[in-house]
């Protein structure tokens, strides 16, 4: 469990929703996150990591969700974001 409990994000099917967004940190982080569905229903969709090297943009990272990832942020990246696109509604439980 991360510092301040687990964080729970509702991701509507068929909408991106943000789950990390953020600006000059300057620490690596991780973020384990699970994905659980209502109705036991198999979890499909995909991801969008975003980073910036500094100020400079790299080229996003978009690959299929599972129920179990994690997301690392390096050091250097002062800008970095993940927004997933589910095609069922999940809860994201960030820890």
């Amino acid at each position: 469990m991360g510092l301040f409990g687990t964080k729970k994000v509702f991701c509507p099917k068929n909408t991106w929703t943000t789950l990390i967004s953020n600006f000059a940190a300057g620490m690596p982080a991780s973020w384990n996150v699970t994905f659980k569905s209502e109705n036991n229903e198999a979890i499909s969709g995909e991801y969008e990591e975003k980073r910036y090297a500094l100020i400079f943009p790299q080229t996003p990272i978009r690959g299929d969700l599972r129920p179990q990832m994690v997301f690392e942020r390096y050091w250097i990246n002062a800008i970095y974001s993940v927004k997933v696109y589910p095609k069922v509604d999940v809860i994201a439980e960030l820890d």
